[in-house]
């Protein structure tokens, strides 16, 4: 991005959000980090629009040696690809959500996790109409984190690793449903159950009587709600 493009961009987040951030934050406009900072504040200030500009800013940098800077550039691409999903860009989603990833490093793991971020790109990529990549995918990530999960303590595996082998299932169980076959979207939905970290033993029993009774959307529903991870 040339200086002209960048003192634009910065005129215009100044009087979008110069309120909200520390005095010093557009001192430094041309780091990525602080640009990062602006680009979510605008977000949280419902300027999206705004928000996109500042977050391409950083991605068309490209990664970086230094570690913080590295981070802006992930964090640009993933919020930039759910941008692009709410706008109903599937395919650019999937495109930067893919970048992401294999820029991803693992000391992001404390702030972003990888896995959330594998099934955001499976759902992009079903919803861009490469259904069959989107659930192998969903099933790769399941099946990978099922055995990370054998392998720990139960306490630890559900803290640690339940949340998102959970979130797989979940939306695994919610690919079904788009396709409005509830009953093996039930069935997956439960797959849940020994991974998460509460579940409501009355609520899966009425899931099951649903089930038996040919109430297959209800029963997957009602699973659903009484599974928290």
């Amino acid at each position: 991005m040339n200086q002209i493009v960048m003192e634009e961009l910065k005129r215009e987040a100044e009087a979008a959000v110069k309120h909200r951030l520390p005095r010093d934050t557009f001192l430094d406009f041309a780091h990525p980090n602080n640009r990062l900072l602006v680009g979510v504040t605008c977000l949280r200030a419902g300027l999206p629009d705004l928000a996109y500009k500042l977050f391409q800013s950083i991605a068309e940098e490209g990664p970086n040696e230094n570690p913080n800077q590295h981070f802006a550039y992930v964090r640009s691409l993933v919020e930039m690809a759910e941008l692009d999903a709410e706008a109903q860009r599937f395919n650019q989603a999937a495109e930067k959500m893919k970048e992401a990833l294999a820029q991803y490093p693992e000391t992001m793991g404390y702030m972003m996790s990888r896995v959330h971020l594998e099934v955001y790109l499976a759902y992009y990529l079903y919803q861009a109409g490469q259904k069959q990549e989107a659930v192998e995918k969903i099933a790769g990530i399941a099946g990978r984190e099922r055995e990370k999960f054998a392998t720990m303590p139960q306490h630890d595996a559900v803290a640690l690793v339940g949340p998102g082998l959970c979130y797989a299932l979940h939306q695994w169980a919610l690919f079904y449903a788009m396709e409005e076959n509830w009953e093996q979207a039930a069935q997956k939905a439960a797959e849940m159950v020994p991974f998460a970290e509460r579940v409501d033993e009355s609520g899966l029993k009425e899931a099951k009587q649903l089930l038996e009774r040919g109430r297959a959307e209800d029963a997957f529903r009602r699973t659903i709600d009484s599974i928290n991870y």
